[in-house]
């Protein structure tokens, strides 16, 4: 083998190959070698859907390139990417960087990167482990790139110290020896503490539930970190104080970007069931507790991700992509740690959406320049290619009506609802050229009192096509309800018959909305629609856990004992551990001499009960009516049925001999009967169960 080969324009160092790869998904990486082959990137996205496998939609999706398309990386800079992989960020590094130097452990993946970016002149990949081919690489890079790749430095660094974070400190130092002075390093990694973990999604490289949250007792070849771990690290390596910021869901797929200059707001972290490749739990609802965690000021502790960027800041505080989308609709908004707001397209198709922003709002400043709405103000950039936007202060209306349901108070939020229909009102009375079609809740701001100023922050959807007054309420109302669970205190049929929404209305601008759903992705699958056709489901354990709770209170089996004055909680022993196994029950314990009357409840639910043995003081007693009494059915001698929640069996002690202490050995079945269908069962109790005996 050559040392030095090309795919394309792309260079392909081998010097330092093993000759065997150490790092593989299996055969479905040469399936996905031979489509990049055969195939340009364009065709990705349909290749993507049709596949429907993790794999293929984890190294070719274009939304992996979010993680990275944000950076201020410059035609004159230096980057180099460690464990590149098959190049989901490798492209857009090489369209923004003046050359792309990529280190991976896999000749497969490294042929997939290549062929995927053939075109690029500036990308050379070399091939082996890093702590081979580290010694030849370069001092002098401007950006040092680990996306979710520093997790497994333990593969590819040795280390004499055996703490568990040695290999991890050590690559540090070393890739601090490649970085220019005035350089980033730059870390997008899994947090251990990520709250979808506490929520019941597998640990992302083991595959096991909770294995980060318990530091990984098991041990394996992947380790996360918390924030103040990471933060440690960095400062033992030389790289002194690190900006963090939160992807969010996580690093891989990120639609939003947080950071300590904007940390989330409370409603805003509700798109959480994100895990793609595995099936999860579902321990508690994610955005009610990431909510509660939001009101503490503790979001940058269990944010699900970190992205950890060294040196000099950057300018962003916010970050929210619309890429997935029709190519000509790509947008991604900006807020900046001065509160300036963009817009910027990332296609060149999308370009035109974004000058369209310009005209609506020219439009609508002039339609409403005497009313109570205020247009967020809108110009071009200094870029010339985005366009800037006021930052606005306030409250969403979103926000407003759900302190109103939080408060209880109802004729609030029935005086916000009677504004914004005024606002709609507006709009039929000016018949503008363009109609907006997402005139929703979340879009509107207001200043701290109800009857303050009202903003349009947001018109980007501006279309030709005519929305009534009543469409635009029912969407209002359902962009409103679908975001948030807690706002299912609102009963959505009361409020669309209040305007007049009847049933065929709904039917009808369901299909509209689909539409104008369908517009927007260009006939693509979104990411959770993805995740669906993936097939994978979450699991809420407690509705597995509460039948099984209640089923297990159920089996208290409890002997009340009588000295004359009558049954009571007093005189009664719970027997715990009476269960041997799932339905078979012994009964061995000592009764007082006085007692007059005992009675023994086998469970708290519908049940039968089989008497299969019966000692008194170790002589064994009949299985008769005349020893035997219950509040059941009797089926045949000691088997029972009953259609009780409390069901009894009264045991005729005085029929027995008595000593000064007496010993009490039952041998029984039980098994507890569905609550449904019980009542149906008693009046045919005895042939039924005879017939399933025999």
């Amino acid at each position: 083998m050559e040392k030095i080969t090309h795919i394309g324009n792309v260079k392909l160092d081998y010097g330092r190959y093993s000759g065997s790869d150490l790092y593989t998904d299996g055969d479905v990486e040469l399936d996905i070698l031979d489509m990049v082959i055969s195939h340009p990137p364009s065709e990705y996205p349909e290749i993507i859907e049709k596949a429907q496998d993790w794999p293929y939609f984890y190294h070719l999706s274009p939304l992996r390139h979010n993680i990275v398309e944000w950076l201020p990386i410059e035609k004159n800079h230096k980057v180099l990417e460690i464990g590149s992989g098959c190049g989901a960020i490798t492209g857009k590094i090489a369209e923004k960087a003046g050359e792309v130097v990529c280190v991976d452990l896999s000749e497969t993946r490294s042929k997939i990167n290549a062929h995927r970016h053939k075109e690029f002149a500036n990308i050379t990949i070399h091939i082996g482990n890093f702590a081979d081919i580290e010694p030849d690489l370069a001092d002098d890079f401007d950006f040092i790139l680990f996306i979710g790749v520093f997790e497994y430095c333990c593969l590819y660094v040795r280390s004499g110290d055996f703490r568990p974070d040695a290999p991890y400190l050590e690559m540090l130092r070393i890739v601090k020896r490649h970085v220019k002075q005035d350089g980033h390093l730059a870390i997008a990694i899994e947090n251990r503490y990520g709250l979808k973990y506490w929520a019941g999604c597998a640990e992302d490289h083991l595959g096991t539930f909770f294995s980060g949250l318990e530091d990984y007792p098991e041990g394996g070849n992947a380790r996360t970190f918390t924030r103040r771990q990471l933060e440690k690290m960095l400062t033992a390596a030389g790289f002194g104080p690190a900006s963090f910021y939160y992807p969010y869901p996580d690093y891989k797929f990120m639609t939003t970007l947080f950071s300590d200059h904007r940390l989330p707001k409370k409603g805003e972290l509700y798109d959480n069931t994100r895990n793609f490749d595995r099936h999860r739990m579902e321990l508690f609802n994610e955005k009610k507790v990431f909510d509660s965690i939001i009101s503490e000021d503790l979001f940058p502790l269990f944010s699900n991700s970190y992205f950890v960027y060294t040196g000099k800041d950057t300018d962003t505080a916010y970050l929210r992509y619309a890429n997935d989308r029709a190519p000509k609709y790509r947008v991604r908004t900006q807020i900046t740690k001065d509160q300036r707001v963009f817009k910027t397209p990332l296609t060149s198709e999308a370009s035109g959406h974004t000058v369209k922003m310009l005209e609506s709002y020219r439009l609508l400043f002039n339609e409403f320049e005497k009313t109570k709405l205020m247009i967020n103000k809108c110009k071009p950039a200094a870029d010339g290619k985005s366009v800037e936007f006021e930052y606005i202060k306030g409250k969403t209306l979103s926000e407003l009506l759900d302190a109103c349901i939080t408060q209880n108070c109802m004729l609030s939020f029935n005086d916000l609802l009677e504004e914004f229909i005024v606002l709609l009102e507006l709009q039929d009375k000016f018949h503008p050229l363009l109609y907006n079609h997402d005139l929703i809740f979340s879009n509107i701001i207001l200043d701290d009192k109800y009857h303050g100023q009202w903003t349009l922050i947001d018109y980007e959807w501006m279309l030709e096509s005519e929305i009534t007054k009543k469409e635009n309420i029912y969407r209002a109302l359902y962009c409103y309800l679908l975001e948030d669970d807690s706002r299912k205190a609102i009963d959505p049929a009361k409020l669309f018959a209040r305007f007049g929404i009847t049933e065929t209305d709904i039917g009808n601008y369901r299909v509209n909305e689909r539409k104008f759903q369908d517009m927007v992705a260009g006939g693509r699958m979104s990411a959770a629609e993805m995740r669906a056709a993936f097939g994978l489901i979450a699991v809420d354990p407690k509705v597995l856990v509460e039948p099984y709770i209640k089923r297990a209170a159920a089996r208290n089996v409890q002997i009340f004992y009588d000295s004359g004055n009558g049954y009571s909680q007093a005189e009664s022993i719970r027997l715990e551990g009476a269960y041997q196994n799932e339905n078979d029950v012994l009964v061995d314990i000592t009764i007082p001499g006085n007692v007059q009357r005992l009675r023994l409840d086998p469970a708290d639910m519908a049940c039968v009960v089989l008497v299969h043995d019966f000692k008194w003081n170790g002589i064994p007693v009949p299985l008769s009516k005349s020893y035997l009494k219950s509040n059941g059915q009797l089926i045949a001698d000691g088997y029972y049925f009953f259609a009780t929640a409390d069901p009894q069996l009264y045991l005729q002690t005085k029929r027995l001999r008595n000593h000064e202490v007496n010993h009490l050995w039952m041998q029984l079945e039980i098994v507890i009967l569905p609550k449904a269908g019980t009542q149906g069962l008693k009046g045919k109790a005895q042939a039924v169960l005879r017939r399933f005996c025999d």
